[in-house]
Parts: C-alpha cells; structure tokens; sequence
C-alpha cells in the first residue's frame, strides 16, 4: 500500500508526482494507492463557498487540464486499486468528526480536522476494502452553510 498525503500540484498535464507513484507501484507489483486531493476537483462544492474555493484553487473554473483533476483521473484509470481523499480546509482541532461523499455527491461541510483524515487512513489501513476504486470527500458536518473554512 502507498498513501501519498502530498497533494500533486505539478504543472498542468505533466503531473509527475503522480505518474512516478503510478509507475513505481506498477514497477513494484503493489496495488493499494490512498491519494490525496482537494475538495470541488469534481465542482461537487455548493453555494458561496464552493465559489470562494473554485476562485481560490482553480482561479475561478475547475477545468479538466488543472493538476489535481488529472491527478485524481490518472489514479483512476491506471488500473491500481485507488481511493482519492478528497480534503477540506483542515484544522488542528482534536475532534474526530467527519461525514464522508463520494465522486457523485455534493460535498458536505467547509473544514475538517487533521485528526479526521487520520481516522479515515487509518480505516483503509486496516480494512484496504474501504473507499477502494472510489473518490471520498471528508468534512466535519457542522461547518456545512459556512462561507470561509472554520479553523
């Protein structure tokens, strides 16, 4: 299993974090990849906050040729057992509390703490079933409605 907790932020197109994780775990013979994103890579985030996140993380337009998308789209078709962690606005707080999307769904909340991505790692470490071929966004539900991230 790899877990890459460092978002692929290469030029557009070129991505190369993403492609020597890829071809090194192909190279390797192992499959389980944990990946980590941004949340609204889908434009899944609602309302006046997911306009201040698409201005703030993709300039205004989340476009099929933007960093993170391609990174989540090549960890999804490159044949690899993957799980794409979509992450908020993170926090120190010490609470473990999170509702979990999928690809499809409109993201809940704004923030999140790191204690929560944690616990949702820590999940598929122990259960590498969990998320597999899937794309989860992880949030505190008490931050949904909110317009900036809550830290």
């Amino acid at each position: 299993m790899v877990f890459n907790a460092v978002m692929d932020h290469d030029d557009a197109g070129h991505n190369r974090p993403t492609h020597n994780i890829i071809n090194a775990m192909k190279k390797d013979g192992v499959n389980r990849l944990i990946l980590t994103n941004l949340l609204g890579i889908y434009d899944e985030v609602p309302g006046e906050f997911g306009k201040w996140n698409r201005d703030t993380c993709f300039g205004g337009i989340v476009s099929d040729d933007n960093a993170a998308v391609v990174s989540d789209r090549l960890a999804a078709e490159s044949g690899l057992d993957y799980t794409t962690l979509r992450l908020p606005w993170l926090n120190d707080r010490d609470e473990v509390k999170y509702t979990i999307t999928h690809k499809d769904d409109e993201f809940v909340g704004v923030s999140g703490s790191r204690q929560s991505i944690a616990d949702v790692v820590l999940k598929i470490v122990a259960a590498p079933s969990f998320g597999s071929n899937d794309s989860l966004g992880i949030a505190d539900p008490d931050t949904q409605g909110n317009n900036r991230p809550v830290y």
